[in-house]
């Protein structure tokens, strides 16, 4: 736990005290509905709602009877405004090719694919999937959706087409966009050649799938440049608890779907987008890609919502060399950088001399997905966060000038809710940890029997319903409420003063690089490949937190077990280790209890415990 308290030169006009953010907290979280009640003013509603509230713990609706339009929110906010004639989205792929939209030519764009996508014959309601990079047509599409009233739920590209196809029917989706091929690392991924399988039988099964290629001329789908049209038709409005988006979270035994509802969401998202900084005159670079919470909260919508301009990188970022994403900062004086603990790990081993005073542009770093040690915060603070001119009274090029926060967000809750705020409640930095709970979250630390704790681990909990709680989820959802309040999975440290050190999942989920991934998936792979018995576990890492070991029993070719977890979850999940044990175990252990020997590198107690 750090002693440290670090106040940026760049916020030293900003910062609060600890009381006055202790003040604002107690009575957000006193007040929960009056609180978001006022948050929810900042949209635009058709109707406005009869009940803030009904409902308890999983159950809860925020803005009852509430009616607005996701896509009146998101881009026609802007019409009249001096947003709409500027740079929504600037792309540039590993060639460093690309093009720029406006608000209005993304506008122009979107309402053709809102008008094709109803010449399709979907209708209100219906659900689309988008499996590609981050390009501006996949942002087109999904715009196109909500314009058209169609939840969507985007998939990351490091899920197998296996994979991919298994949320697409999951979803009952009637609609999927794909983007065929694409540059990484200089070389030319062909989907079309790995994934043509998975789409005839998608396409087969009745799912109208839309390839992004406009040379492209495929049987069976459709080009994206063919469903473009023009129509009459208005952007939907949506009863505040219609599903908006949707994603599939790792859980115990495999991946499955929530889905978040329309008011909260957005309400959340737009207020919590203001709070972490996000203005319009902001040039915003997530390295997270769409398919993770992340980016489709803060890269879609939030920066879409605030009129920001989104810098979408189509690429590796070590091609051609480490230093691409800062020299993206530069070219484009990018303001906002987002990224994840991983990536600022793998850039703090690089040459320090290709991030020398080209980051004159940033604001602020935010960074995500898992826990931050205090070194690489330290690292990312006095290199990238380092200006090359005077703030205040630092030192140029030395010791630290802007903000690093690190944040923590889950699927489930849909936004950041632990964090310093830049524009709200900006306290002290203390490296390590995600900051103090943001206003409207009511955040603690529990033991097992659920009395807060401060000062050693335990579980981190949310005690009240947020706004935008997920209308659609498993049962296991509604299972970490069995005590009242929603048991996140994590594990988490609360010091005295309030500031949450998150310290990785506590049960047997994995995170690897920020992905969090089920282990029943890898074992169902397993067993596809000839095993009769799988156990898959997270082992502690050093570049990425942690990486799958997956041991087993069967016939199967460790070679062959490893091929099929690639071609049934995808290349992020490939185990670092697979062991193939002589006899079928008789586990007399939790898995919970297994993973948290492997956590802390005890592979060998594991396989003794499995050999007995």
């Amino acid at each position: 736990m750090s002693v440290e308290r670090i106040v940026p030169p760049s916020m030293r006009f900003k910062a609060i005290s600890l009381q006055e953010y202790r003040k604002a907290y107690a009575a957000s979280i006193d007040d929960l509905q009056g609180f978001w009640s006022q948050q929810a003013k900042g949209l635009v509603w058709k109707r406005e709602w009869a009940a803030a509230v009904a409902g308890l713990g999983p159950s809860t609706r925020w803005f009852v009877g509430g009616e607005l339009s996701p896509y009146e929110n998101v881009i026609l906010r802007h019409k009249e405004t001096n947003v709409w004639s500027k740079t929504a989205i600037l792309y540039v792929n590993e060639n460093g090719e690309g093009h720029t939209l406006t608000y209005s030519d993304l506008d122009s764009l979107a309402e053709r694919v809102s008008c094709g996508l109803r010449g399709l014959g979907l209708s209100k309601g219906d659900w689309v999937a988008v499996y590609s990079p981050p390009n501006v047509e996949s942002f087109a599409f999904m715009l196109g959706a909500l314009r058209a009233g169609l939840p969507f739920e985007p998939i990351f590209t490091g899920f197998s087409p296996a994979e991919m196809a298994r949320r697409v029917l999951r979803r009952g989706a009637k609609a999927l966009f794909v983007t065929p091929s694409y540059l990484r690392r200089g070389r030319l991924v062909d989907f079309m050649g790995s994934g043509k399988t998975q789409l005839e039988k998608l396409a087969e099964a009745g799912i109208k799938v839309i390839v992004n290629d406009p040379a492209g001329a495929y049987e069976s789908f459709t080009g994206f440049a063919d469903i473009l049209e023009n129509c009459s038709a208005g952007a939907e409005s949506l009863e505040s608890s219609s599903p908006l988006f949707g994603l599939h979270s790792a859980y115990a035994d495999g991946f499955k779907p929530i889905t978040h509802p329309a008011g909260g969401f957005l309400v959340q998202t737009y207020a919590t987008s203001r709070w972490v900084g996000l203005r319009p005159r902001d040039t915003v670079f997530c390295t997270v890609w769409p398919g993770w919470i992340t980016s489709v909260t803060y890269q879609f919508f939030g920066s879409l919502m605030l009129g920001s301009t989104i810098l979408l990188y189509d690429g590796a970022p070590d091609w051609p060399s480490w230093s691409r994403w800062i020299d993206m900062i530069d070219s484009y004086a990018v303001t906002v950088f987002l990224t994840t603990s991983s990536a600022l790990r793998m850039l703090s081993k690089q040459d320090s001399t290709i991030f020398a005073g080209k980051n004159d542009t940033l604001r602020e770093i935010i960074v995500t997905a898992e826990p931050l040690e205090p070194e690489v915060w330290r690292w990312a603070y006095t290199t990238i966060g380092t200006l090359p001119y005077p703030v205040v009274d630092s030192n140029p090029g030395k010791g630290g000038s802007i903000p690093v926060l690190s944040m923590f967000i889950q699927s489930e809750v849909g936004t950041f809710f632990t964090g310093n705020l830049v524009n709200y409640t900006f306290t002290h930095i203390e490296p390590g940890s995600s900051g103090p709970p943001f206003p409207g979250f009511h955040v603690d630390v529990v033991d097992d029997l659920g009395n807060s704790i401060r000062g050693k681990p335990g579980r981190l909990v949310l005690r009240k319903p947020w706004v935008s709680v997920p209308v659609e989820a498993p049962e296991e959802f509604y299972e970490a409420w069995r005590n009242g309040y929603y048991d996140t999975g994590d594990l988490a440290l609360m010091n005295p003063e309030g500031y949450v050190y998150p310290l990785g999942r506590r049960d047997e989920v994995m995170k690897v690089s920020g992905y969090r991934l089920s282990p029943g998936a890898l074992e169902e792979a397993a067993r596809l490949a000839g095993a009769d018995w799988a156990l898959a576990l997270p082992l502690r890492n050093p570049d990425r937190l942690e990486a799958p070991v997956l041991i087993y029993h069967g016939d199967a070719e460790e070679e062959e077990v490893i091929r099929a977890v690639r071609e049934a979850v995808g290349p992020i999940a490939t185990p670092v280790k697979v062991i193939q044990v002589s006899g079928k175990p008789v586990v007399n252990a939790s898995r919970v209890d297994l993973a948290s020997l492997t956590r802390k590198g005890e592979l060998e107690s594991v396989l003794r415990l499995l050999s007995s």
